[in-house]
């Protein structure tokens, strides 16, 4: 069957989730979130097997991508009826690259579009290729999203604003000069002593996340899951995929969330942090 004629099926039974598992209450610090990137059709795919599992998952999408097809908006809809919708900016183009005025269209008229389509709020965003500055996280705050992820990698902590939230590991094998090389360029020294530490300068993206759901386990945080579709198709990852839901199904102390529940649960436990009022104004 092509992936633009699939639509997710979601089992009854919550999708192989392991009845010992739901038997032992969640802890109420350690979470486990999934998102995936770019809104490439092969994500019926990913849906269909993140519902197999019972997994929470944000996907975040762009209205056109210049290097890949996107979702069609009825296959948008679709996911919607089972999994969060992000904005990932109207044209997925690196916010830092462009003019404040551009960047804050990619921002507003994106989070417009993905609304008009699904008919309700979109309050999660992906900064493309990870890249951003102050002055655009500004821009995301106010064009009111609750909450921003980013691409730094080896993260299990919560971070200091609900706009610079970290993942834990992509689902795509990377070498340990370019883990090491890419944290020293985004100044993610934290995500470089963890590399070490914690994922013990681990290669295997699977072997890398499974570290992560440990971690998390033992003290609390958040296991974060990123991935793109048509990444794990071009690597032939599926079956590995599937390994990985399965993992996360039987962590029962981890509670699976959404990246919008994520950052609202952030907000929750910082009662001092005032959201700017949203605004659609030109910048």
């Amino acid at each position: 069957m092509k992936c633009e004629e699939q639509t997710v099926q979601v089992m009854t039974a919550t999708q192989e989730s392991t009845s010992a598992a739901s038997q032992t209450p969640a802890s109420p610090d350690a979470y486990v979130t999934i998102s995936v990137d770019d809104g490439h059709p092969l994500d019926m795919r990913t849906a269909e097997l993140l519902a197999k599992y019972g997994a929470a998952a944000t996907f975040y999408v762009p209205a056109r991508n210049p290097e890949r097809r996107v979702l069609a908006p009825g296959q948008l809809r679709e996911i919607a009826q089972h999994f969060e919708i992000g904005s990932h900016t109207l044209n997925h183009l690196p916010l830092n690259t462009v003019t404040g005025e551009r960047a804050w269209l990619e921002i507003s008229e994106g989070k417009a579009w993905l609304q008009d389509v699904l008919g309700k709020p979109v309050i999660s965003f992906c900064y493309p290729r990870g890249k951003y500055t102050r002055s655009i996280i500004s821009m995301v705050e106010r064009a009111g999203f609750v909450g921003a992820r980013t691409c730094a990698l080896n993260r299990t902590d919560f971070p200091d604003s609900p706009y610079r939230f970290g993942v834990s590991t992509q689902a795509h094998n990377h070498g340990r000069t370019i883990q090491v090389r890419h944290a020293l360029l985004e100044g993610n020294f934290q995500g470089v002593l963890d590399y070490l530490r914690v994922y013990h300068a681990e290669t295997d993206w699977q072997n890398h996340f499974q570290h992560a759901l440990d971690r998390v386990e033992a003290e609390g945080g958040v296991a974060h899951l990123t991935m793109h579709s048509w990444e794990i198709d071009e690597n032939g990852d599926w079956e590995k995929l599937e390994a990985a839901l399965k993992m996360i199904s039987q962590r029962s102390r981890l509670q699976r969330v959404t990246n919008g529940e994520l950052y609202a649960a952030w907000v929750a436990q910082h009662p001092e942090y005032v959201a700017p009022t949203p605004t659609h104004s030109t910048a």
